[in-house]
């Protein structure tokens, strides 16, 4: 009996549907849904050089030397630390209306350059009422610590709180102004602090007049 579906016999193509040689004729030459169409192969590029920022090196400059040492700073600067050891001092002016403040920082400013620590310097020049004893507390806490200090005051004369100043400071330095030194007025000033803790004096030249 004849099948429709059958191809075990008849030479003929079975009804419904195609061979499977003429299928795979057919599949040939088109791309299946998951096959990969390739294009032509890409030529590697040679790689670039890397390009590194130019640097110019700076040399930093050497410090600037110091200035020379004045003489004359170098001579007072010995006379006050060869004689005795100290380590606060106090510049006290000759004379009302005089000031060694200018003094005071010279010292400060050579001592340093002899020494590994700084010199620590206070200007107390126009000290209150009871402001001395917290002057008087810093050079004894700063001594205390290894340290060297100069501080400078007011002509005990004119203003007697500095008198506890000099009298905290281990040793003093008198400033005599040039030219108008009024003697009396030194000589009171010793007594007041005593001449016992004078190291010497130093003279003062007037405002704008050149060495």
């Amino acid at each position: 009996m004849f099948e429709p579906n059958d191809t075990s016999g008849g030479p003929g193509t079975p009804r419904g549907g195609e061979s499977n040689a003429s299928k795979q004729g057919q599949g040939q030459g088109r791309p299946r849904p998951w096959s990969v169409v390739r294009g032509p192969t890409p030529v590697p590029l040679a790689p670039e050089e890397p390009h590194y920022p130019l640097y110019n090196e700076v040399v930093p400059a050497p410090p600037p030397q110091p200035e020379p040492i004045p003489h004359e700073l170098l001579h007072l600067w010995a006379m006050l630390t060869q004689r005795e050891k100290w380590s606060s001092l106090v510049v006290v002016p000759a004379q009302p209306g005089a000031s060694g403040i200018d003094a005071a920082r010279a010292i400060v400013e050579v001592g340093s350059q002899y020494r590994e620590k700084p010199i620590r310097f206070i200007s107390a020049e126009g000290l209150p009422p009871g402001a001395a004893a917290r002057v008087a507390w810093e050079m004894r806490a700063h001594v205390e610590q290894g340290g060297m200090i100069v501080v400078c005051i007011d002509s005990v004369l004119s203003n007697p709180v500095g008198i506890e100043v000099a009298l905290a400071a281990e040793r003093a330095l008198l400033c005599v102004p040039l030219g108008s030194t009024q003697f009396s007025a030194a000589r009171h000033t010793l007594d007041m602090i005593g001449k016992g803790r004078f190291l010497g004096s130093v003279t003062l030249q007037p405002k704008g007049r050149k060495k």
